[in-house]
């Protein structure tokens, strides 16, 4: 497949460069189809080939009040320069984030960045991401990403407002695990061919991709469906440093009450009867039903 992607969109250019063909040369990609973003938009092809539009290839050393200056000493003048460098992508957050000793982002971050299935890192607690490394996707909808991503974080504040924890952080350990997969997985993927991409680090000619989910967007989204709980450390309100005080970590248990019982605008004393929240066992099997096979039976 790859074969024919990269024949077919040979094709493509050769066709949309013939007026000028010496253009087609420059710009054909000596690297594999996918390993960045597919390039040039529509129309782009057909406008360099317009005959009130010049294709310069020597590099620019500097620009000057009018216009720019070639590495050959040529000068040129322009009404408009448009500067279409992209963006750094893979770089830590330009404001100052401090973590647990003053650990600050840009350094844990340095020279790539390691993260808990792109959402959390250890020494920083109660700091959550969304779009963070790795966390887009390279085959699938990134904004059902972020919406699982968002959903995820939601869960973990309702569990420390619930269960009155001060302090939630990864383990190190954990992040090390992801990171371990992250190197696994795109070793065998067509991100590390030879180009320049905002995929990886070191302004996008590292060996170390840094934007992309290690797996497809499904994959991401099961990922997503349920957090291990398990793989955080928690300091509850009460335990901080310093502080003697015993706490009873089930102290959301309560007064024994349900909310529902103590105020009668809430709910429904007896909603286990309601008809639409009976839960019915499926037949004859739930994984075996159309509606939960259509994505894996995990919980």
């Amino acid at each position: 497949m790859q074969r024919f992607a990269r024949d077919d969109f040979t094709n493509l250019m050769r066709e949309r460069l013939a007026k000028k063909p010496e253009i087609f040369d420059h710009l054909l990609p000596d690297f594999s189809v996918g390993c960045r973003r597919l390039t040039p938009g529509p129309g782009y092809l057909e406008a360099l080939v317009e005959d009130n539009v010049d294709l310069v290839k020597t590099p620019i050393v500097k620009a000057h009040a009018t216009g720019l200056e070639l590495q050959d000493g040529r000068k040129l003048e322009f009404d408009v320069v448009v500067c279409a460098t992209g963006f750094r992508t893979s770089a830590p957050p330009p404001f100052r984030v401090a973590g647990v000793d003053g650990q600050t982002m840009a350094a844990k971050f340095d020279p790539f960045p390691e993260t808990y299935l792109s959402l959390v890192t250890d020494g920083f607690p109660n700091y959550f991401m969304m779009l963070g490394p790795n966390a887009a996707i390279g085959t699938g909808p990134l904004t059902t990403m972020m919406e699982m991503g968002g959903d995820y974080i939601i869960k973990c504040i309702r569990k420390m407002q619930k269960e009155n924890i001060a302090k939630m952080e990864i383990q190190k350990r954990r992040v090390k695990d992801f990171s371990a997969i992250v190197d696994n997985y795109f070793k065998q993927t067509v991100y590390l061919d030879k180009c320049s991409s905002w995929y990886r680090n070191a302004g996008g000619r590292g060996n170390r991709i840094s934007g992309l989910w290690p797996g497809s967007a499904l994959h991401a989204m099961e990922t997503f469906r349920s957090p291990r709980w398990e793989d955080f450390d928690y300091v509850y309100k009460g335990e901080e440093e310093g502080s003697a005080k015993e706490v009873n970590r089930l102290g959301w248990l309560g007064n024994g009450w349900s909310i529902a019982q103590m105020d009668g605008d809430i709910g429904e004393l007896a909603h286990f009867l309601q008809p639409g929240l009976v839960d019915v066992p499926a037949e004859p099997l739930p994984e075996e039903t159309k509606m939960y096979k259509q994505r894996p039976f995990s919980h």
